[in-house]
């Protein structure tokens, strides 16, 4: 059986047009967007059979200036299969630690972890999120800090499932994973029951968080500021009181426009840190 075949499609552009760019991808179909700093770039992926998008793409990114934002520098497109995807990451993908907990490493790492640490084992495949990039970093380090046993958390675009699995790993009693990517549900599914706590978790393929009809003590959100800022009138009802909003994904640039959003529908800041140009904010509803 030969391995699929995919498209990467890499758009070089300046970090500020970096929220317009990845809505461009993800609305064209792309399965997720990577976002790299060195060179500033962002990494998509199109099944080789969905070519024809890639013009539409292209033609978007080209009238970006017509809007007042800065050109793009290239778009650069390849084709790759699941097997050069695979060896990439064995490549790149090693063990680390954030916080005072959790441990990220490969599946195939031989690694003995510490007494204290709890483990997550990742097979990325063709999703995004082992820890890497300083989203996700900053992700694991405020869920080590502020998750408490017994939360009923959701991880709103999980990718990899890299944060519902810490949160189990961390105690929480109930954790609901979505993505609206097929690929990504199925990797993570996967990846859940790599580690031992598909029983609390629960991956399911949805387009947003609007349907669903319970509410949660931790909710984390690692997307582009645009989703913050266009769900926030949404997300109280899905907070129980004095639960908390972890929003991540966020370009320094577009930290205030996001913290303003979020603060108009009653939620207070709690912490915010900032890793090169990205930043992660910690918000919580009123408990009463």
């Amino acid at each position: 059986m030969q391995d699929e075949r995919w498209l990467s499609i890499e758009v070089i552009a300046p970090p500020q047009v970096w929220d317009t760019v990845a809505a461009v991808m993800i609305e064209s179909g792309c399965t997720g967007v990577q976002l790299c700093d060195k060179p500033p770039r962002l990494v998509g992926y199109l099944p080789e059979t969905e070519s024809e998008r890639v013009a539409a793409i292209q033609e978007k990114l080209n009238r970006l200036p017509q809007f007042d934002l800065p050109p793009v520098a290239a778009v650069q497109v390849q084709t790759i299969t699941e097997k050069d995807w695979h060896t990439l990451w064995r490549r790149h993908f090693r063990s680390r630690k954030f916080g005072q907990r959790l441990r990220v490493q490969p599946s195939w790492s031989k690694r003995k972890p510490e007494p204290n640490e709890q483990t997550i084992l990742l097979d990325p495949g063709l999703a995004f999120g082992t820890g890497g990039h300083p989203t996700t970093a900053l992700c694991l380090e405020m869920i080590d800090q502020w998750l408490q046993p017994g939360m009923r958390v959701l991880d709103m675009g999980t990718g990899t499932g890299i944060l519902a699995i810490a949160c189990a790993k961390l105690g929480a009693a109930r954790v609901l994973a979505i993505d609206n990517d097929p690929l990504s549900v199925q990797i993570a599914q996967e990846n859940v029951m790599r580690n031992g706590v598909s029983e609390r978790v629960t991956v399911q393929l949805r387009d947003n968080w609007n349907d669903l009809n319970e509410t949660f003590d931790f909710i984390a959100c690692n997307i582009i500021s645009t989703f913050h800022i266009a769900n926030a009138p949404t997300l109280p009802p899905l907070l129980a009181p004095g639960g908390y909003y972890l929003a991540s994904g966020v370009i320094g640039r577009n930290w205030r426009e996001v913290r303003k959003a979020l603060e108009a529908e009653g939620l207070t800041l709690g912490e915010f840190r900032k890793r090169r140009t990205w930043t992660a904010s910690l918000f919580q509803k009123s408990a009463s």
